[in-house]
């Protein structure tokens, strides 16, 4: 089973700092992006927790940016999430009595860090600034009218 909490974290800061800087709650953020309200305050908890977002509580609460979008990367919001790796792929021998004649399993897992380290240089090239258009009152105006006024963002 693949893991979409990597993804999942990168849509939540993306609407997150589209909003910069906006408080947003966890119920909010989870209807825009389209996931389960617990499992985005799971994340959100990570990204509080990793420094990312910086959260307050009681009736006016929410979490927003803790820096500028153009400080956090990719690469901030995977380590974050503390998602597993990036590329798993079973590499253990089903040829238990082959094994000593076959370097497969070597060549899988070389290649496995390998293609793993190229990603989180990548990662690291991408601000979060890169990944989202802010938006102003007539963007937030037309998603409101789109998703049938239920839109809980309101203009600052």
């Amino acid at each position: 089973m693949k893991s979409t909490k990597f993804v999942t974290a990168c849509y939540i800061m993306s609407f997150i700092g589209a909003h910069h800087p906006r408080l947003l709650s966890t119920a909010t953020i989870a209807k825009w992006v389209n996931t389960h309200a617990a499992r985005a305050r799971q994340i959100v908890s990570l990204l509080v927790k990793a420094e990312l977002l910086e959260s307050s509580r009681g009736g006016g609460g929410g979490v927003r940016l803790a820096k500028s979008a153009n400080a956090i990367t990719l690469l901030d919001i995977y380590d974050a999430v503390g998602d597993s790796e990036m590329f798993q792929f079973s590499i253990d021998n089903p040829f238990s009595q082959w094994a000593d004649h076959c370097g497969v399993h070597d060549v899988l897992q070389n290649m496995r860090g390998s293609i793993e380290e190229q990603a989180r240089r990548e990662f690291r090239k991408i601000r979060l600034s890169q990944v989202f258009v802010p938006w102003d009152e007539e963007t937030t105006r037309a998603a409101a009218a789109k998703h049938r006024g239920k839109c809980a963002v309101t203009p600052a």
